[in-house]
């Protein structure tokens, strides 16, 4: 893909704006150090287009002139955008100008930071957007949401909890597909009663922690039911190493298990506080060299544990559950990037807090604690599962408001001018 900034005059409106222009791309192509704008192509043709900021609201763009190639209202261009529909859309050409989508050819990544681009610059948008509502083909559009996972390919797939289902959107996709349950509350191979995490590897095989059927499931790519590969189990959290082996936190046993092998890798050494100890693990997280980060509930902690040890170290809390920078209060999600720092879903104190490695205390990002507004998308209301997907976007489950929110990443004050 090629693209140059231009100084351009598009359908003819006055005035000009500098903007980008994209040569031989694709639709939603990235084409600006700011993540979330992407190159839209114009109507009429093949592999051109403009770069644009991605999240307007697809009810602000209206139609195309007859001719599908001009606009008549001001200010506006004709593009292609499949996220909102198949006729070509008047797009503000506002939204497409280097203050919203700064060209990538004047910056580049600082080669000391991780792959993932994340550094101690890093922010979130504190405002969410709202995120996998609508299902298709369904006789209940309701999502209640209560677990969720992003593959590589941006998919989000989402447990709803109301309608005993996994429901999944591809990327851009307005209305999601039922892949998995939709047939009631069960413990048949195509039901569910209380799904708690997911996950799906590069094969399109969903795991599926069915915590009110004590069991683990697994769900074949278009298949009609699962099977179990795990059961008597109380399961919480899910994760997948970069090899494809599965990790399960265990209430009963207060520990994390591997699979297939079945070894323990976390606790396991009854109910406690000591550091070989955990005390209701829940979500669980998996990183590159399968360090396995556990959410230590009623130990108010989050404790790493590297392959092979003994025992854990305390990344985030142990200090008692509460309200202070230091302190958490019944965790309940956890991520970490490839620098090491960890991010806690807090969720009896609605917030997620970032922790630098070594760090005494965390640091809020995102979440209004004290605050419940359902209109309010910087609320997050006794959330219940979080997860990043590989741009550093956060996705959080807002179970108290029936939710799910998605916080774009910045990662512009991590890059450097040539």
């Amino acid at each position: 893909m090629m693209w140059r900034v231009y100084l351009v005059v598009l359908n003819c409106l006055v005035p000009s704006i500098v903007a980008h222009v994209c040569l031989n791309t694709t639709q939603y192509s990235p084409c600006s150090s700011n993540i979330a704008c992407g190159c839209l192509i114009l109507a009429g043709a093949t592999n051109d287009g403009i770069c644009s900021y991605l999240y307007t609201a697809c009810s602000e763009s209206n139609a195309c002139a007859p001719d599908n190639r001009t606009c008549l209202e001001p200010d506006h261009t004709c593009v292609q955008h499949p996220r909102c529909g198949n006729k070509p859309l008047c797009f503000p050409t506002s939204m497409s100008t280097q203050a919203f989508c700064p060209p990538m050819s004047s910056t580049t990544i600082d080669p000391s930071l991780p792959h993932d681009g994340i550094c101690a610059q890093t922010k979130w948008k504190r405002d969410g957007i709202i995120v996998a509502t609508d299902v298709d083909g369904s006789d209940s559009n309701e999502v209640r949401p209560s677990a969720i996972f992003v593959d590589e390919n941006d998919a989000i797939y989402i447990a709803d909890h109301a309608n005993k289902r996994i429901v999944k959107w591809e990327a851009g996709a307005t209305k999601g597909q039922v892949v998995a349950g939709g047939h009631g509350d069960g413990n048949a191979n195509d039901q569910f009663t209380d799904v708690r995490s997911i996950v799906v590897d590069k094969n399109g095989t969903m795991f599926i922690c069915d915590r009110g059927n004590r069991r683990v499931q697994r769900w074949l790519k278009s298949a009609n039911q699962a099977s179990t590969v795990l059961d008597d189990i109380l399961c919480f959290g899910l994760a997948l190493d970069n090899e494809g082996s599965l990790y399960i936190s265990d209430g009963a046993h207060d520990r994390v298990i591997k699979w297939p092998s079945n070894e323990t890798v976390a606790g396991g050494h009854s109910v406690g506080f000591d550091l070989n100890q955990l005390n209701d693990p829940r979500q669980i997280f998996v990183d590159r060299h399968k360090s396995v980060y556990v959410v230590d509930g009623y130990n108010y902690r989050i404790v790493k544990w590297p392959v092979g040890a003994q025992e854990g170290i305390v990344v985030a809390g142990g200090n008692g559950e509460g309200v202070g920078k230091s302190q958490l209060s019944y965790p309940n999600g956890v991520v970490a990037d490839d620098s090491g720092t960890v991010y806690v879903l807090d969720y009896g104190n609605d917030r997620v807090t970032r922790w630098f490695p070594n760090a005494p205390s965390g640091i809020l990002i995102l979440g209004r604690p004290g605050f419940n507004d359902p209109d309010d998308t910087s609320v997050i209301y006794r959330s219940i599962d979080m997860t990043m997907d590989r741009h550093g976007n956060l996705y959080v489950v807002d179970i108290m408001n029936e939710r799910t929110l998605k916080f774009l990443v910045d990662k512009s004050a991590c890059i450097q001018s040539n």
